[in-house]
C-alpha cells in the first residue's frame, strides 16, 4: 500500500527506549510488515503509548533519503528501505545504538509518486535471520544475506510483464516457509481496454525461481485495474490461503498451486455489496486484515468494509453469498435493500 511519507529531506529512524531495550534482550523477532503471525500484533509488554523526537527515544539514525516501507527486526538488527538520490536501497542498522551497520545499492529508477506523497521505497522487506528479501517499485526483487551480500536479483517486468500502473507498484511480498508469495495487480489505465494484467505468484525464496504463477482475471475497468495493497496469508483452524485483494474482487488461492479457492466481489458498486454508483477509479489501497475465522476486506472511496467469515461458504464464487458475510459497515444505505443488514453480531 502507499504510505504518507516523511517530509524532511533527510528520513530518521528511532526506537523508543523501552522497546530498545527489549530488543536487546532477545524479544520476539518481528521479521515483515505484518508482524511473524501476518496479523500486526506484537505479543511484547511494556511498550511505550507514544512518543515524540525527544520523547521515549534511545536513538536517532539519519537515513539517506525517504521510505513508505515498514523495517523488520531481527535479533539485534533493523533492516530497512530507503531512496539516496536516484538509487534505491537495502540498509540494516543495529538495534542497539542505531548504527549503519551496512547498505547496498540494490537499484536505480526511484519515482516520487503524486507530488511527493510516496516514491519506490514503499514495499516492506522480510528476513527470516539467515536472508532478506527488498522488493521496489520499481519491479527489482533481491535476496541478500544479513550481512549484506547479494544471493540473487530479478526484475518481475522481464518475467511476469510490463508494470503498468499510474503511482508504482507498492504491495510487499509475504514471506512464508521457503516462499514469497507476490500479487502484481494493474494494467492498461484506458476505457475500453480489457487487457489483463494480474498475476499472483509463488517464488522459492533461496533462488527466486518461480513455482507457480497464476493469471487473476477480472473485468476491472480503467484505474480500478491498479491495486497498492499488499497480500497475506489466512492460516486457521485446519484453513490456509493466500488472501489477494484488489480490481474490484478479494480472492483467496492455495499454497500448493495458487489456484483461486474462492471470490468475493461486487466491491464496485452499483451491487448488493456497495450500492453507490460504479467508479472507474475506484482502486484498492489499504489491505485486509484477518482474524480467526474472519477476513476484513476494505474498499475505498467512502465504499464498504466488510467482514468475510472463514466456513464451507466461502468457496467458487461467493458473491452476494448472505452466508459468507459477518458484517458490512456501514450497516444500511437508504434504498440498499441487500445484504447490508446485520447477518450476525459484528
Amino acid at each position: 500500500m502507499i504510505r504518507r511519507m516523511l517530509p524532511e529531506s533527510i528520513a530518521v529512524i528511532s526506537l523508543a527506549a523501552s522497546l530498545a531495550a527489549t530488543v536487546s534482550a532477545w524479544a520476539e523477532d518481528w521479521p515483515q510488515w505484518r508482524g511473524p503471525r501476518n496479523d500486526g500484533i506484537s505479543v511484547e509488554q511494556g511498550l511505550p503509548e507514544g512518543w515524540s523526537k525527544t520523547k521515549h527515544v534511545a536513538w536517532r539514525t539519519p537515513l539517506p533519503g525517504r521510505a513508505g516501507a515498514t523495517p523488520c527486526v531481527w535479533g539485534d538488527r533493523i533492516f530497512l528501505t530507503s531512496n539516496e538520490g536516484n538509487d534505491l536501497v537495502l540498509l540494516c542498522a543495529s538495534t542497539r545504538d542505531g548504527t549503519i551497520l551496512w547498505k547496498q545499492k540494490v537499484c536505480g529508477g526511484n519515482k516520487d509518486a503524486r507530488a511527493g506523497e510516496g516514491n519506490s521505497a514503499s514495499p516492506s522487506p522480510c528476513t527470516d535471520g539467515e536472508h532478506v528479501w527488498v522488493f521496489f517499485g520499481t519491479g527489482v526483487l533481491a535476496c541478500y544475506t544479513v550481512d549484506g551480500v547479494e544471493v540473487w536479483k530479478t526484475d518481475v517486468n522481464d518475467r511476469f510483464g510490463r508494470i503498468d500502473i499510474q503511482f508504482g507498484m507498492t504491495s510487499t511480498p509475504v514471506l512464508d516457509g521457503d516462499a514469497l508469495y507476490l500479487q502484481l495487480i494493474h494494467g492498461a489505465m484506458k476505457l475500453g481496454d480489457d487487457t489483463r494484467t494480474g498475476k499472483v505468484i509463488r517464488l522459492d525464496k533461496r533462488t527466486g525461481k518461480t513455482v507457480w504463477e497464476v493469471d487473476r482475471a477480472t473485468n476491472a475497468q480503467f484505474e480500478c485495474k491498479h491495486s497498492y495493497a499488499s497480500p497475506f496469508l489466512y492460516r486457521h483452524d485446519g484453513r490456509e490461503f493466500l488472501v489477494v485483494h484488489g480490481a474490484d474482487c478479494i480472492t483467496g488461492h492455495a499454497l500448493a498451486d495458487g489456484r483461486e479457492l474462492w471470490r468475493f466481489g461486487g466491491l464496485n458498486g452499483p451491487t448488493d455489496v456497495n450500492p453507490k454508483p460504479h467508479d472507474q477509479t475506484f482502486r484498492f489501497v489499504a489491505s485486509p486484515a484477518c482474524g480467526p475465522g474472519v477476513i476484513i476486506v476494505p474498499t475505498c472511496k467512502g465504499g464498504p468494509t466488510i467482514a468475510l467469515t472463514v466456513t464451507d461458504d466461502l468457496a467458487g464464487d461467493c458473491t452476494g453469498n448472505k452466508a459468507v458475510v459477518k458484517w458490512i459497515n456501514p450497516l444500511c444505505w437508504p434504498a440498499a435493500g441487500c445484504i447490508t443488514a446485520r447477518t450476525t453480531a459484528g
